[in-house]
């Protein structure tokens, strides 16, 4: 009795339907929508799971959905019949439209959807297909189904193959891939052995959050896709770090489907920025040429003057040579530092300027060269090489040229903790860069610093004017010994931190700062409070002169430590990877940075590098917002 019954709602059933039961739906069209037909077959020939095929053709001008539709439209569904095993569905790559600003992802003309049911399928498979299709209107039509499975059918078979032909794969087109993301951005990089031709990246948004267009910009054999991330109600994008991401990457007909998860971005694309070449080349010139002008620099660029001075009869051939050999120093210790960055991207380190100096057994090793140079120019000793060097050095050295060579470099090392105007910015370029762009920008560094000893090169006149040999020589060697002591003694209170030990602050501050992190800015911000974001670390002279220059300043004071502000400090002396991740994520790779946020400023402003008293203050004025 139970038999007959559910075989009369099975007839039931297929005279509900609009296709008849068998091995394939047949195209199926509406009423409601003349603009598609759907065709559904089922094929069994697959050792343990059901295949089946979903074709959708559409008139011109007219598209679906692919899994994701973007930022508007609904992907293809179906709601099945009974009860039915897991099916995957697999995506053909999509394209992408791009209307009245708004962009999503599908297919237009036509499109094959393979599936897969896991384990034994029902002998008749049902339920009904939603299918959205679009074109100056949209349509949501619903398409009921039956069908038998077949097996051994070879035109499905030919048809299947064809469709999951262009389904991504999970490799074969990238060589690595990188995936961050910075305050409403999601970055990714790729890099491909055999370049790019038109690359175009479509998305999974995680829950939550919304994706708008990409940004793609291409160098060599890298390309960096821009994702601005919303979180679909205007609001400020959520943080991604730390979730799981999914994108198909195309180019040239090979698409790549990756899963992976979302960590800090690096700057704003892979070899400029978003800035004309020239313009970073410039800033790297630029920033090279200040780091002169720092303290860190100052000892070691005494010592130079000093030596000209020990020229016997004013040789301008001799100075010269010496200035030319300090600018070689300079430059192939620009050389190793771009080496060193260069293997630490490759090892997945962090990178970052100056990051030697969280290096104790580094810091411990300039802390002896720089004592060694106060006590020779204070005569407690002197560096004395055997009569065979120094024959050597003085037949092929040109006067003992290696010496100068090594001052070059040590400047360089000394500078390597100061962060200038311009620096920061093309530091952070170079970074995230080609391996070309990397190493280019860091020979600009060098060259922008070896622009002062360049022009003593070519005009040893203007060091000739110097005083004649005196008594006052003696002052300034003193002088000079004292600047090598503190810079040794400096460097030697850098030390006890790595052993667990801390000096107290010499200053009393009247700001009640806290840890930093993403969730503390987003707190902060969550009650419409202004936040100051400080990053410093021990070893960076910038940061000490901004503190003692502006941030210890009364005013500057009385406003970091009003009841609306939130004062947020990371200290980068020694390795963080939560700090650096911070840095990361806004393109930095420097300290000192800082930045506000506020109901003016949600998605914060980042300081100048040398802070001012203006705008510190200015800019907490601004954050506040419009007044309620």
């Amino acid at each position: 009795m139970f038999t007959v019954f559910r075989q009369a709602l099975l007839c039931l059933f297929l005279l509900w339907l609009p296709a008849t039961w068998a091995a394939e739906s047949g195209w199926l069209t509406s009423p409601d929508n003349d603009h598609a037909s759907v065709r559904l077959r089922a094929d069994t020939s697959a050792r343990g799971e059901t295949r089946m095929l979903m074709e959708v053709k559409l008139e011109k001008g007219w598209k679906t959905y692919w899994r994701s539709p973007g930022e508007g439209g609904v992907a293809p569904s179906v709601a099945w019949r009974g009860e039915m095993p897991k099916v995957s569905w697999f995506w053909p790559t999509p394209q992408r439209f791009d209307v009245a600003g708004i962009t999503t992802q599908g297919y237009h003309n036509s499109v094959a959807i393979p599936m897969a049911v896991s384990g034994k399928a029902p002998a008749a498979v049902g339920g009904v297909l939603t299918l959205s299709t679009c074109s100056n209107v949209c349509l949501l039509t619903d398409y009921p189904f039956l069908i038998t499975t077949t097996h051994g059918d070879e035109r499905f078979a030919h048809d299947y193959a064809q469709a999951m032909g262009q389904v991504p794969v999970s490799g074969g087109l990238t060589d690595s891939v990188e995936v961050g993301y910075r305050a409403g951005e999601l970055v990714i990089n790729a890099t491909r052995a055999d370049g790019w031709q038109q690359p175009a990246l479509y998305l999974d948004p995680p829950e939550g959050a919304d994706f708008g267009k990409p940004v793609i910009n291409i160098d060599g054999i890298s390309v960096q896709a821009t994702v601005p991330v919303s979180d679909g109600w205007g609001e400020a994008a959520p943080d991604l770090r730390g979730k799981a991401v999914t994108f198909v990457l195309a180019d040239n007909g090979i698409a790549q489907e990756t899963a992976a998860t979302v960590g800090g971005a690096a700057a704003k694309s892979p070899g400029t920025g978003g800035l004309p070449l020239w313009q970073v080349v410039l800033m790297a010139l630029l920033g090279g040429l200040i780091l002169n002008l720092m303290p860190c620099v100052l000892p070691v660029l005494g010592m130079k003057l000093g030596s000209i001075l020990l020229v016997q009869e004013k040789d301008r051939g001799l100075v010269r040579r010496q200035f030319l050999a300090s600018v070689a120093g300079i430059i192939a210790s620009f050389m190793v530092l771009a080496l060193l960055m260069t293997v630490l991207r490759l090892t997945n380190q962090a990178l970052g300027w100056g990051i030697q100096f969280q290096n104790p057994w580094f810091i411990g090793f300039m802390a002896l060269v720089m004592l060694a140079f106060s006590a020779s120019l204070f005569g407690l000793f002197e560096f004395r090489l055997s009569s065979n060097v120094t024959t050597r050095l003085a037949t092929h050295g040109g006067s003992g040229m290696a010496g100068h060579f090594w001052q070059g470099a040590l400047a360089t090392l000394l500078a390597t903790p100061c962060s200038a105007p311009f620096l920061g910015t093309a530091v952070a370029v170079a970074l995230a860069a080609s391996f070309p762009v990397l190493w280019g920008l860091f020979l600009a560094l060098g060259l922008g610093m070896s622009l002062p000893w360049l022009l003593i090169a070519a005009r040893p006149g203007l060091a000739m004017r110097l005083p004649r040999p005196g008594a006052w020589m003696n002052w300034v060697r003193r002088l000079l010994a004292v600047m090598m002591l503190g810079s040794a003694l400096w460097l030697a209170s850098l030390l006890p931190a790595h052993f667990g030990y801390a000096f107290s602050k010499p200053a009393q501050e009247n700001i009640a700062w806290q840890p930093l992190s993403e969730k503390a800015i987003s707190d902060a911000l969550a009650q419409n409070k202004r936040v100051f974001v400080d990053v410093t670390a021990d070893w960076c002279i910038t940061c000490k002169a901004n503190k003692f220059n502006v941030l210890m300043k009364d005013d500057v004071q009385a406003a970091l430590a009003e009841p609306d502000v939130v004062a947020l400090r990371g200290d980068w002396s020694l390795p963080s990877d939560e700090i650096t991740a911070f840095l990361k994520s806004r393109g930095q790779v420097a300290v000192p940075y800082n930045q506000i946020y506020g109901p003016g400023l949600p998605q914060g402003q980042a300081l100048p590098t040398l802070l001012t008293r203006d705008a510190v203050l200015n800019t907490l004025g601004e954050a506040k917002g419009a007044k309620p």
